[in-house]
């Protein structure tokens, strides 16, 4: 049988080399699109649904909005486990599904019982949202922010709507998880002594601001030959513009917010914050979508994070990209079984040689069980 396939090879060696040149291909484009990362999706097959809620407690967390969602998803197909985590202000609830089931489509299921939830908790609670799909691994990339001026306001600022957006543009990025740092915010922190001297209640101020940012639809106006839609324009967008609202007229006169209140921007309450080598700072984990090369991923962050260079030198802010950093740990891997690959090939061919006492032949066996190795 050896022998035919021998003499078959040879007769037909135009097809033979062909079917060799394509295998090769096939193999060149695996490895180069093959997905590496420090572990295999060993993690079950689960949705992650958040839901923010300030102002409340764990146990109102708990009551009004994780069980709530709880409910409603309870009896999806496929559905084993449901767990949450109720803390102040934020409700984490995870449904974790059959291994044997579609997880694509345990997303949808999830979506689509979620869609008329919100009208069933509290006003101040945020929609649910089903967290990005993400690999097991999660982290592809953490680089931290440090402003040379101190001004983690200013930071924050460029983090939010500079990085975060330019990261998340990259293809194989789930998510950017932000922390440390002061959001800015429009702050009217109202003085008891000033309501009670105009006699005015905390009700009023609320009520008086919230029209006066109300965006409303103005309708439009049609003509013989047109219709022309109306936008209502002059909302308050700066403390100074605020501090020039109406709150309530008495006696002939306008009680201002400015009477009432201070207004300016300043930072949000902060949950969380971080520090690169002792120094206060912004900390950023990209998250990697779910079945992304890490390497390749890690990569294209690297060169975004390069051409952002002259705005970081612009804003003053010192760039630490490789806190922690998987693709270090495959590069390695990578050169290393790189390597001894070529070390087990040469001594498989003195081997070879040393037995045969013919260059050729050890060469071509050499090939054949190495390309045989390749394939595997």
């Amino acid at each position: 049988m050896l022998s035919g396939l021998i003499r078959l090879s040879i007769r037909y060696h135009g097809i033979v080399m062909t079917l060799a040149a394509l295998l090769l291909a096939y193999g060149g484009f695996r490895i180069a699109t093959a997905g590496l990362d420090m572990f295999p999706e060993f993690a079950p097959k689960k949705v992650i649904i958040q839901t923010e809620a300030p102002g409340l407690s764990p146990g109102q967390v708990e009551v009004l909005i994780s069980r709530p969602i709880e409910l409603a998803i309870a009896g999806l197909a496929n559905l084993q486990l449901t767990r949450s985590e109720s803390i102040q202000g934020l409700s984490v609830v995870t449904a974790t599904f059959d291994e044997a089931s579609d997880l694509f489509r345990n997303r949808q299921l999830v979506s689509e019982r979620l869609a008329n939830l919100p009208g069933r908790l509290p006003a101040t609670a945020g929609p649910p949202v089903v967290l990005p799909l993400s690999s097991s691994s999660a982290t592809v990339l953490t680089l931290g922010l440090n402003a040379n001026d101190g001004d983690l306001l200013n930071l924050r600022t460029v983090a939010d709507w500079t990085i975060v957006p330019r990261l998340l543009a990259i293809p194989g990025v789930a998510d950017v998880n932000v922390f440390g740092g002061s959001i800015k915010q429009l702050q009217i922190q109202v003085n008891p002594l000033q309501l009670q001297r105009f006699n005015t209640g905390l009700n009023e101020v609320i009520q008086a601001v919230s029209e006066a940012i109300r965006q409303r639809g103005s309708g439009f106006v049609e003509t013989d030959n047109q219709r022309m839609t109306l936008q209502l324009t002059g909302l308050p967008v700066s403390p100074v513009e605020f501090e020039q609202l109406v709150i309530k007229r008495e006696h002939g006169q306008n009680i201002t917010l400015a009477q009432l209140a201070s207004v300016g921007y300043g930072p949000e309450p902060p949950f969380s914050a971080a520090q690169i080598q002792g120094e206060a700072g912004i900390i950023l984990m990209v998250i990697g979508q779910y079945g992304a090369n890490t390497l390749s991923v890690s990569r294209r962050i690297e060169q975004a994070l390069e051409a952002l260079q002259p705005l970081f030198k612009q804003q003053g802010i010192s760039l630490h990209p490789h806190l922690f950093r998987p693709a270090d740990y495959i590069e390695t891997s990578v050169n290393k079984l790189s390597g001894h690959l070529l070390l087990g090939g040469l001594f498989v061919l003195i081997t070879l040689y040393a037995f045969l006492f013919n260059l050729r032949t050890a060469i071509i066996a050499a090939l054949a069980y190495h390309c045989r190795w390749s394939v595997r």
